[in-house]
């Protein structure tokens, strides 16, 4: 061979490389923030469990504000599974430093949860109204999105959305086709499975909410619903049909698509709007550490999926021939060795997904989050990866 052709070859080979390394989703930045953080909601004292209860906790949702680096993190219903009266949250974190350098976030305010009457809101299981569940104070919050200028935040014990105030309070309640809730609510999942046939399995409601590009959200289930095959009939979970609900305002009619999990052990914990009909989510198992096995940022397009709002059931598995689900394929997944965060310290709820402002570079910024449960000894962590445009098309 020449050596003008050997030059040739040999530059041919590294663009191709340089351009094939370009176009990977890369991880910039990987910051732990102590499980003893504390939030500024200024609430003294300690919950039941003797948590202190202006412990950060979370996130169990993470959005954008549009603004910098500024961020909304949700927490969820508090430590130990509902089984205390914390109060739900959110607050405003500016994470500019986390993404530069690894430092920790600067947070700006908290802003707790709170009922019509501005009573505030509660993570216990037993906060339920007997006579009127629909206007129950328990409240599971564990997804949030910007709509219209307003804060809404999604909860799995109704499952419900409600849009919030600048100080908290609730001033919408969306309606919520009955399919997706219990006719019989109970602050112990074992005796509330039992109680019912039908609706969202205990403590797996909305997971996940995000704005559907459309002018209405996305709000999506954590498993199948209880009439959706969700269960064998020893209790096994064995449904993968999971059912996104669509929803374009409080006084328009809701459709319903299908997102069938890979494994029925799976479950879903976030959704992120990409653009047009294209949307990411979290898919994973709840394994922690080198336990894990499914740990996956899913890539899901609904433009072909069949509304199935007029459908009263699915089975667990295999859709009739004319129902379509969404499109979907891996879009990262967090175990890849490539990355470097699987081991035995890769936390167990990976629940926060929300794309920042662009890079410099012009790359998208994704941010990706754990929920550490209030766990003192558990680390928050946050993962920023760095995601070529052209990947998402």
């Amino acid at each position: 061979m020449q050596l003008a052709q050997r030059f040739s070859l040999s530059l041919l080979l590294t663009i191709m490389t340089t351009t094939a390394i370009a176009q990977q989703v890369e991880l910039i930045r990987d910051v732990a923030i102590p499980g003893t953080a504390r939030d500024l909601s200024g609430i003294k004292g300690e919950l039941a469990d003797g948590t202190p209860a202006d412990r950060l906790g979370g996130p169990s949702g993470l959005t954008w504000t549009g603004t910098g680096q500024v961020y909304l993190w949700l927490s969820d219903r508090g430590p130990k599974d509902g089984a205390t009266s914390h109060i739900p949250r959110f607050h405003e974190a500016d994470l500019t430093l986390s993404v530069a350098e690894g430092g920790q976030p600067v947070m700006r305010r908290t802003i707790t949860l709170k009922q019509e009457n501005g009573q505030p809101l509660s993570g216990s299981s037993e906060a339920i109204d007997s006579k009127s569940p629909e206007n129950s104070s328990r409240f599971d919050s564990e997804a949030i999105a910007v709509w219209q200028g307003k804060t809404v935040v999604s909860d799995e014990y109704g499952p419900s959305i409600r849009v919030f105030d600048k100080t908290g309070k609730t001033e919408a309640k969306w309606p919520i086709p009955a399919r997706f809730q219990v006719a019989h609510p109970h602050g112990e999942e074992t005796q509330e499975l039992q109680l019912n046939r039908s609706g969202r399995q205990p403590n797996s409601g909305f997971e996940g909410l995000c704005m559907d590009g459309q002018g209405g959200l996305l709000a999506i289930t954590q498993r199948a619903l209880l009439q959706d095959g969700a269960l064998s009939a020893s209790g096994k979970r064995i449904g993968r049909n999971i059912r996104i609900l669509q929803i374009c305002g409080p006084n328009c009619k809701p459709r319903e698509l299908v997102y069938v999990l890979d494994e029925p052990s799976s479950g879903i914990s976030e959704i992120c709007h990409i653009g047009g009909t294209r949307f990411l989510s979290i898919e994973r198992d709840s394994k922690p550490g080198a336990e894990a096995k499914t740990k996956k940022i899913m890539m899901f397009d609904i433009a072909d999926a069949t509304d199935v709002s007029s459908v009263e059931s699915l089975p667990s598995d295999k859709l009739p021939s004319g129902i379509q689900a969404v499109k979907k394929r891996v879009f990262i997944d967090l175990l890849d060795p490539k990355f470097h965060l699987n081991g035995k310290q890769f936390p167990e709820k990976i629940e926060g997904l929300t794309f920042g402002p662009n890079m410099p570079d012009g790359r998208r910024l994704l941010v990706v989050a754990s929920d550490n449960d209030f766990e003192a000894e558990e680390a928050i962590r946050f993962f920023f990866f760095a995601v070529p445009t052209e990947l998402l098309k």
